[in-house]
């Protein structure tokens, strides 16, 4: 009888250890997340060479996009495609991680603005194709994911231009990706099931994205006062701690 129970127990052992090793969807999702923020920090540096804060949150989405993305090409390993697509990002990594660890400079910038595309776009890809393989999409805590990655995104492109660097794309991706946000809290706000706490966590994000859209109206009209970029970096901040408690508050629904 014995031999039957631990064929048992070793089965249940192996189905455990394939489904721990099963790639994680929020994993995946947050590597577009950090790859925007990487970049933002990497301007911030260049505009404050000195800010330790600045250095800080970079070396800590360094390490966890690092982090994640060893897991997730090691969870990927048995599936062709997937394994391919982290391959590709862990050669992206190596050269944004060289560019991005190194002082800041507006070359390095031009250069950066460039390959965080690439780098978003493959991370991206990846949390794709894991949902596609049976990972049910939560939409309210996508999109308030999404609005976090958002706010990292327009103060990238905030702070590059706001460095100097002048690419002809970098006016239309801020445009749209100040659409997008607008859209995505619009999404959140409409939603039925919102707590009060939710509701006030949105509002509380309104206020931020108020001052927010102030300095990016300056931008354009040249205003390089370095007030609107501290409101910037400040109120991108907050927004993303705001959509990050939010995304944790959808996701115990």
């Amino acid at each position: 009888m014995r031999l039957p129970v631990l064929i048992l127990a070793l089965f249940s052992l192996s189905c455990l250890a394939a489904e721990t090793v099963k790639p994680s969807l929020e994993q995946a999702a947050s590597q577009r997340l950090l790859a925007e923020r990487i970049a933002k920090t990497y301007a911030w540096r260049g505009l404050e060479p000195s800010n330790a804060e600045a250095r800080k949150q970079y070396d800590e989405a360094a390490k966890l996009f690092e982090k994640q993305l060893q897991e997730l090409k090691t969870a990927s390993k048995p599936d062709a495609e997937l394994s391919e697509n982290y391959a590709l990002l862990e050669q992206l990594w190596a050269d944004y991680k060289t560019l991005t660890a190194a002082p800041a400079t507006r070359e390095g910038a031009k250069s950066l603005s460039e390959q965080s595309e690439e780098l978003a776009w493959i991370a991206q890809k990846g949390s794709q194709l894991i949902e596609a393989r049976g990972n049910a999409e939560f939409k309210p805590l996508r999109m308030a994911e999404d609005i976090a990655t958002v706010s990292q995104r327009l103060a990238k492109i905030y702070l590059l231009q706001s460095y100097g660097v002048k690419l002809g794309f970098l006016p239309k991706d801020l445009a749209a990706a100040r659409a997008e946000f607008e859209t995505l809290s619009k999404g959140l706000k409409a939603l039925p099931g919102n707590s009060q706490s939710q509701k006030g966590r949105l509002s509380l994000m309104d206020s931020q994205w108020f001052f927010f859209q102030q300095a990016i109206d300056e931008l354009a009209k040249k205003n390089d006062d370095p007030q609107l970029r501290r409101n910037v970096i400040t109120t991108s901040e907050r927004i993303y701690e705001i959509a990050q408690e939010l995304a944790n508050g959808y996701q115990r629904r």
